[in-house]
């Protein structure tokens, strides 16, 4: 059998880490190209000496010599984001893009023209140029796989679907830690609370966004893309067992669940093995872990972050770089105690109130990269001033 090839942008991070040990189970199938970092290159060279790509690339340049120096000649070292483009311009069968940020744009971009394969983890990608990554997918013939839980749960549902019989798909969160607080009790809210997910094991400011349900509001906008689902056909439901991980209603009634124990390892097996569903290691649900599910509505005039989502979404054009943008600075000022909790969607409105004007050009009429990254350093920009200014 053929292996296929794979290359790992972000392998030191979560999702890298978690592809790293299905890969382990899997050397028989795959051909490691490339690794990528962003700063730790210890990491880096431990796990290139043990799966022995031929190229591997820091995106921080501050770190290229002392990672040529270590590798010597065993891996041909790139550094930076030309680095980065390098290594996204090597044909893969699978690429993993996992790097966090408009970071990852660049090299997503190049990828999707040199892979047959995204196993994509990069929220803001998709939500700061959806078109521009859906659109240059669909022309050089690359399939794009979510692995984020809830987006793979539904990716797997829809398979076979057409989208004229989707009444409705079903975003699950599990309501954060703070599910249910009155207004007074989440202006008492610290850093250290919020980081505190009852479920996933996460960093610090995808906890924070599963606390605001912002993370659900950026997954409505990547839904939307990913997907071609109108806004309003996409819900959200809160689901504190984290055991249902997307749902479907067609037309005709009948409802599509995916289940599962919340483990980024399925969703990560499932973009590797894809088409195919082969067996793995994971530990498999059972009947007894259905017992006491439980499912709520989460309503856009309880969670500000969803409204302001949808809004962004229909605006369309620059509105959804903006609410990332601003969403990132807001929630790095809570914890650094800058702001309270309660304050990180009023930031977010705030942005968007005052630069919004220039939301209304569409990302089809933009001149490319440059320019959404001009938008989004625009409202980083302008969430700092707010939050210096006491808002």
């Amino acid at each position: 059998m053929k292996k296929k090839s794979i290359s790992i942008f972000g392998v030191t991070g979560s999702v890298g880490s978690s592809t790293i040990e299905l890969l382990r189970h899997r050397r028989e199938e795959f051909e490691v190209i490339a690794l990528t970092c962003n700063k730790n290159i210890d990491l880096l060279l431990e796990l290139s000496r043990e799966f022995k790509p031929k190229f591997i690339a820091v995106s921080d340049e501050n770190f290229f010599l002392d990672l040529k120096r270590q590798a010597g000649s065993d891996f041909q070292c790139f550094g930076g984001k030309e680095g980065l483009k390098e290594i996204a311009n090597l044909y893969s069968d699978i690429v993993v893009a996992s790097i966090v940020g408009l970071a990852g744009l660049d090299p997503l971009l190049c990828s999707i023209k040199n892979s047959s394969v995204i196993a994509l983890a990069n929220k803001e990608c998709i939500v700061a140029a959806g078109s521009l990554i859906t659109e240059s997918a669909k022309k050089n013939n690359c399939q794009i796989i979510p692995v984020d839980s809830e987006h793979n749960a539904i990716f797997q549902i829809l398979d076979g679907k057409l989208k004229k019989d989707i009444n409705e798909i079903f975003l699950t969160a599990s309501g954060g830690p703070f599910h249910g607080f009155s207004e007074e009790q989440l202006t008492k809210v610290s850093p250290a609370d919020a980081v505190r997910h009852p479920i996933w094991n996460m960093g610090k400011k995808i906890s924070v966004d599963s606390a605001t349900l912002m993370n659900k509001g950026l997954e409505i906008i990547e839904a939307h893309h990913l997907f071609g689902i109108e806004n309003k056909k996409i819900r959200v439901i809160i689901h504190k067992q984290s055991i249902i991980h997307g749902l479907t209603l067609m037309n005709n009634g009948a409802l599509f669940g995916y289940f599962g124990k919340p483990s980024m390892l399925n969703p990560i097996d499932h973009a590797l093995s894809w088409p195919d569903c082969k067996n793995n290691n994971i530990d498999p649900i059972s009947i007894e872990d259905l017992n006491g599910l439980s499912v709520e509505n989460a309503l856009d005039e309880d969670y500000k972050s969803l409204k302001l989502s949808r809004y962004a979404l229909d605006r369309g054009g620059f509105y959804p770089i903006f609410l990332n943008a601003s969403n990132e600075i807001a929630v790095k000022a809570f914890l650094s105690g800058q702001i309270k909790f309660i304050d990180i969607p009023l930031v977010i409105e705030k942005v968007i109130e005052e630069i919004g004007h220039s939301g209304n050009k569409s990302l089809e009429t933009m001149s490319g990269l440059e320019e959404i990254i001009l938008a989004d350093n625009e409202a980083r920009v302008k969430a700092l001033e707010i939050i210096g200014l006491g808002f």
